[in-house]
């Protein structure tokens, strides 16, 4: 991987001219924290920068100049030598990216950019780290923030956060379940993202479920606003601001979400190990309960995962627990243990 085909493709997914095949290489740089965070810093300037003007419009001459002063006001000794930067082979001055880059605002991104390779920027700021947090079913894992918020993840899941943040946002990656309590600040927004779709929050308490092998994800409002949005094809729009008590169950599959009020205790009782369904799936029901106890259930006929359960479960033991889905569902259940420990619960029909 290079610097420069990094640039390249950040400055076509940034005007949303990127192929498919770009954006798959685009995603696989950001795996990488150097590439995500200078990412970050570019997509921050680039939306303050708002829209670019079109190619015909752009002087290069007058970026050149603007960029070399921008610089210079951290770096007094810069210079450009502009023969090199007008080569072939330097990326910032390819006609190619012209295309993409052809503004004075992106020049100034791009500045930033510059900071990077002459290591100015690297002096002003440190480099951002990050830490990943992942649960076993079962388990779960409390953490405060570096800005005081705090985030509850469930059993089953992964988050991924910065040590420190940035000066704009408050950016994350969730995979799975986990529940939040932001401290407020009006500067710099917290952004939770879930696959394509992001929350925005200044400060809030809220839920969200977006476990992989889930069809939906749910984001749920406690306290405060929160604005979700999604990304299709690089574009971003917005699909709504949730009041409180209101929940948003976007489909992946389809893309679309519809909002309606929630049952706090229904959602979020997982937090305090409380368990409620009301007529809900079998199959959803055991998905539940295998990631708050680690252990996994099995149904030995699938038929049965259609049947509707309505249970309450508050720190039960798995004893509990499972004569009370053999009274609702009449089918019989075996346990599987390794080492005197339960692992596996099967139903099945006597």
């Amino acid at each position: 991987m290079s610097e420069e085909r990094f640039l390249e493709l950040a400055a076509k997914y940034l005007s949303k001219e990127a192929s498919n095949e770009e954006r798959a290489s685009f995603y696989n740089y950001l795996e990488k924290d150097e590439y995500y965070s200078l990412f970050t810093h570019l997509k921050n300037e680039w939306e303050k920068a708002g829209s670019t003007p079109t190619e015909e419009e752009f002087n290069f001459e007058s970026g050149l100049e603007k960029l070399t002063q921008k610089i210079k006001m951290t770096e007094s000794a810069f210079s450009f030598d502009e023969k090199t930067y007008r080569s072939e082979k330097n990326i910032f001055f390819k006609p190619a990216l012209l295309k993409y880059a052809a503004s004075i605002a992106f020049l100034m991104i791009l500045s930033t950019t510059l900071l990077y390779y002459f290591g100015v920027f690297n002096k002003k700021q440190t480099e951002i780290k990050w830490n990943e947090n992942l649960t076993k079913l079962g388990q779960k894992f409390s953490l405060t923030l570096s800005d005081g918020s705090s985030i509850l993840l469930n059993g089953g899941g992964k988050l991924l956060y910065p040590q420190q943040f940035g000066q704009a946002s408050r950016d994350i990656y969730l995979e799975g379940e986990a529940y939040f309590n932001v401290a407020h600040d009006t500067s710099k927004p917290f952004i939770v993202h879930t696959g394509n779709v992001s929350t925005t929050v200044l400060g809030t308490k809220f839920n969200v479920s977006a476990f992989s092998d889930d069809r939906n994800i749910s984001i749920s409002l406690v306290e405060g606003k929160v604005k979700v949005s999604k990304e299709t094809n690089g574009y971003i729009e917005g699909i709504v601001e949730l009041k409180p008590k209101q929940q948003l169950n976007y489909s992946k599959e389809k893309e679309i979400g519809k909002v309606e009020d929630f049952i706090l205790q229904e959602t979020i009782g997982w937090k305090d190990n409380i368990l409620i369904f009301k007529k809900e799936l079998f199959s959803n029901v055991i998905k539940k309960l295998e990631r708050a106890y680690g252990v996994k259930f099995e149904l030995a006929d699938k038929s049965f995962g259609g049947k509707k359960i309505t249970a309450n479960f508050q720190n039960e033991s798995l004893w509990t627990i499972s004569e009370t889905l053999k009274k609702l569902t009449g089918l019989q259940y075996k346990s599987i243990k390794e080492n005197n420990e339960t692992k596996k619960i099967v139903f099945y029909k006597k």
